[in-house]
Order: C-alpha cells, then sequence, then structure tokens
C-alpha cells in the first residue's frame, strides 16, 4: 500500500492581525474536507506549516480544531516558520524541503477542497518521477511570465506531487535559484513553471482529477476543487469556499 506525505501552508503576514485573516476559516474548511474524504491512515503523515502567531491563534480560535484533529486518522505535525513580510515571501515556505518516509510527497493549498480519496492517486505514480497540475499555457503570464512565451502547458504551483527526495531538493533548489522580487500577479508561480521544465514530469496524472473553479469538473473523476482566486486575497476565497460549500450541499458538486 503507497503512502502519503501531505503538505500545506498557513501563515499570517508579519504586521497583520491573525484574527483579520481569513485564510484560518478556510483551514478549518480544508482540514474538515480532508478528514470527509482524505481516507488517510496510520501510515500517512500531515505536516502544516505555519507561524507561532497563527498557530496559537488556531488553537483557540475557535474552538474547534482539536476536535478536527482528534478526527485524523494519520500522525500530523506543525512546522513553525518565522512570519513572512510580503506575500512572496511566504509561497516561499512551499518550496522547504521535508524530510519524508512516505513514499509520495504532496503539496496543496488550502483553498483546495477534497473531493475523494487521495489514495488512488497514489497507484498512478512511480519512484523518482514528478506530478504537475495543468492549468493554462506559458503565453498566459500567471504561469510563464519568467519564460518564453509558448503553447506549452502553464502549471499550478498550489497542488504537485513528487516521489523521492532527490526530486524534492532538486526542484525547490531550482524554484529558489529563480526567485526574485518581480511583483508577478500569482507571485511564485511562474518561478515555480521555470523550475519544473528543468526536469522531466508528467501531467496528467494530477490534471484528469483536478477543478479549477468548477472547469472540468467531474463527479466521477474530480478529487481536487480549487477555489483560486486573486493571491494573498483571504476575504475573497473564503467568500467562494462558502459558496462552494453550498453547491456541494445540494449536490452540485
Amino acid at each position: 500500500m503507497k503512502t502519503l506525505f501531505l503538505n500545506s501552508v498557513l501563515f499570517t503576514l508579519k504586521d497583520q492581525a491573525v484574527r483579520d485573516n481569513k485564510y484560518v476559516l478556510i483551514f478549518y474548511t480544508w482540514l474538515s474536507k480532508l478528514i470527509e474524504n482524505g481516507q488517510l491512515d496510520k501510515n500517512d503523515f500531515l505536516l502544516i506549516s505555519t507561524d507561532e502567531r497563527t498557530l496559537e491563534f488556531i488553537k483557540t480560535t475557535p474552538k474547534c480544531l482539536a476536535y478536527l484533529l482528534s478526527q485524523l486518522k494519520c500522525p500530523y505535525a506543525f512546522k513553525i516558520f518565522s512570519a513572512p513580510e510580503t506575500l512572496l515571501d511566504g509561497m516561499k515556505i512551499r518550496y522547504t524541503p521535508h524530510d519524508f518516509k512516505q513514499d509520495v510527497f504532496m503539496y496543496m493549498d488550502i483553498d483546495i477542497l477534497i473531493m475523494k480519496s487521495l489514495k488512488d492517486i497514489l497507484y498512478q505514480t512511480a519512484q523518482g518521477n514528478l506530478y504537475v497540475c495543468t492549468e493554462g499555457t506559458l503565453r498566459d503570464p500567471n504561469y510563464g511570465a519568467d519564460m518564453s512565451a509558448t503553447d506549452d502547458p502553464g502549471y499550478t504551483s498550489a497542488l504537485f506531487m513528487l516521489t523521492g527526495k532527490n526530486i524534492q531538493n532538486e526542484l525547490f533548489r531550482k524554484v529558489h535559484e529563480s526567485y526574485q522580487d518581480k511583483n508577478y500577479y500569482t507571485l511564485d508561480q511562474p518561478f515555480f513553471n521555470r523550475a519544473v521544465y528543468h526536469f522531466a514530469h508528467n501531467n496528467t496524472v494530477l490534471t484528469r482529477v483536478h477543478s479549477f473553479n468548477g472547469h472540468g469538473w467531474s463527479k466521477r473523476d474530480t478529487v481536487f476543487l480549487n477555489c483560486g482566486g486573486e493571491p494573498g486575497n483571504s476575504s475573497l476565497h473564503y467568500d467562494k469556499i462558502q459558496e462552494v460549500l453550498c453547491y456541494i450541499s445540494v449536490g452540485l458538486y
């Protein structure tokens, strides 16, 4: 049975009040959908990368975190980072190598709702590979701003998988090499795309089970319902996810 190391990031900017950060509420929703549908077990692992102020806040306000964590079937941990000064600095936390022993490493943003088991995807992976999810092309600056504009696929940095620590280390090193303060709308995503194209990669396994804001949705196949929007706008993301939860409740998704 293949096992999963799942990582996600929740942070509050250094000069922001945690209670004004709607990503905290989004995190509770994301975690509840992971518990409901993800089917992680004792051999898997969940790691939440966060900052100290955010962690202290979510432990107490509201009081549902302890109960949600008690419903997880897998071990979990919080890894503390310094509160970032900018969104771009915060996104860099995604590319921190972790010492995992599971078969598959997956990074996922917390505005991606998990609609089906994560386990089936693991059996489509092979050792030493990188798996990315197509959303557009490199002609779109949201993906290709740091590269030549071509019709090659453009990949989201919100969801990816890899098998093997060497792939993780090399990919993240390449992202860090590209990282600059260029004020791209999608922040780190163009740097992620530049890094990905240094490696052989698979762009079908995740793409066929991913829906971006309902596009490509399939009740039979969709595992990841990505509620993406303006990067860093927590209120917009929160409102969108509340709307999506209503649609889920009445069976549209």
